[in-house]
Order: C-alpha cells, then structure tokens, then sequence
C-alpha cells in the first residue's frame, strides 16, 4: 500500500474490526458498507473509503464477504 492512511482512519479500522467481531457466527456472509455505517452511525462514504485502502473485496450491491473483510482488516492492523 503506497497510500498512506491518516491518523483518523487507522482509529476507524478496529471500530469496523470490532463490529464485524460482534456479529457473531449467525451473521451474514456479506456486509455492506452501508449497513456499516448504518450500524455504525458514521458516513456510508467514509465508511467505503476507509474500507476501500485495507480491501478490494467490495462488491456493488453485494457488499464485502464478511470474512474475508475482517481477516483483510487483521492483516492490515497487524
């Protein structure tokens, strides 16, 4: 990643990290940013941004393999 990713965003990612945790095993596959940043209570554009420098898993009208999302986020934060 050239990118580099501002202080707020890299407090936002574990938010998104910690969430998608919380869903528990019953969730789900995919999730949506907007669903996100409903569940969230943040931007939808913010919240697609922020995801869009960790994951290219985001589908239109899919959203992200919830999955594959949190392990991206993990492998990002270290």
């Amino acid at each position: 990643m050239a990118e580099k990713i501002s202080k707020s965003v890299l407090k936002r990612l574990p938010v998104y990290l910690a969430y998608l945790k919380s869903l528990g095993e019953d969730a789900p596959e995919h999730i949506s940013a907007t669903a996100l940043a409903n569940a969230l209570t943040m931007g939808e554009v913010q919240v697609r941004k922020d995801l869009a420098l960790v994951s290219d898993g985001g589908r239109p009208k899919v959203g992200y393999l919830r999955l594959a999302l949190i392990d991206d986020l993990e492998q990002f934060l270290g």
